[in-house]
């Protein structure tokens, strides 16, 4: 019988190694206790669907792990008059299966419903997904739509960053070495709004997004009062577009051109090529993508 040429070796290249501390705190105080101890030579775990991956086969290099996922009180939403705040904990089957954020957030809602599989949307968060910083993270591009801000807060003090300040490269952010980010807050709209989500990629399930398309408009009668237009795996970071936001408010949907304004998208980003997509496929998709998010808010506001 002819052998097969695969080696039956096993995968793990390190056997044996282990972490040094593993700490699993049940409050907020306390997580904060041990960042600011360790600083950056401490790993946060929040639903691990993106750590595993990214450390996978080198585990062993981290050294000291903090696992938030004990901690309660990071996992809610709540809604006021105002704004929804949501704990940094709070999952995107829980995001997914909240009527209240589909009916207020409808943008939000879809995004995270597109997030992975059933098994990655009940581990992972909302709060892991900011951190991650990744360019196509789902659920970045309608924060930013929705002008959403973060809670950082350290063992000492707390501070509120804009989702379009908080990026600053690919997987890079403005939190600090002792920092936490714990809170997620989106102001509610302040008038009748439509909004529209697409996340395009080589398969329909388990995808990481080629593109991902989030636009939120606001209405005063039919003139567009404000407009949230943000895009992934466009530029080095999820990006706002505003110099488009401008080009949209104050004017009625039947005043819009939407070849124009497809146009102008694809001077407004920055693609690169990867296995995913060329530069020049983006592009297309994204002028193409700007074009059927209009006609598909104008055809459902009759």
């Amino acid at each position: 019988m002819k052998k097969s040429p695969m080696k039956l070796e096993s995968s793990q290249t390190i056997s044996g190694v282990d972490f040094e501390n593993y700490f699993q705190p049940g409050s907020l105080k306390e997580a904060l206790e041990i960042k600011a101890e360790y600083g950056r030579d401490i790993t946060i775990a929040a639903g691990t669907t993106d750590l595993f991956v990214a450390y996978y086969e080198r585990l062993h290099t981290i050294k000291n792990w903090l696992d938030l996922s004990k901690i309660d009180e990071l996992k809610y939403i709540k809604f006021s008059e105002k704004n929804v705040k949501i704990g940094a904990m709070t999952t995107h089957l829980a995001l997914k299966e909240s009527e209240e954020l589909k009916g207020k957030f409808p943008v939000l809602q879809a995004a995270a419903a597109d997030v992975g599989s059933p098994q990655i949307r009940s581990r992972g968060t909302i709060g892991g997904n900011i951190a991650t910083s990744s360019p196509s993270g789902d659920l970045l591009t309608p924060l930013l739509s929705y002008q959403a801000r973060f809670k950082l807060e350290t063992a000492g003090k707390s501070r509120w960053a804009a989702a379009e300040e908080f990026f600053t490269g690919p997987k890079q952010n403005i939190m600090g070495p002792k920092e936490i980010l714990t809170e997620i807050e989106v102001p509610l709209p302040k008038n009748d709004s439509s909004g529209y989500w697409i996340k395009i990629g080589r398969r329909k399930a388990l995808v990481i997004s080629t593109l991902n398309f989030s636009l939120v408009l606001e209405f005063n009668k039919e003139k567009i009062s404000r407009a949230g237009l943000a895009m992934g795996s466009a530029a080095p970071t999820p990006v706002r577009l505003k110099k488009i936001e401008e080009m949209l408010v104050g004017k009625s949907l039947d005043e819009l051109d939407h070849r124009k304004l497809g146009e102008e998208v694809k001077k407004q980003i920055a693609p690169i090529d990867d296995v995913r997509g060329t530069k020049e496929y983006r592009e297309d998709v994204a002028f193409e993508t700007m074009i059927n998010a209009l006609e598909d808010i104008e055809s459902r506001r009759g």
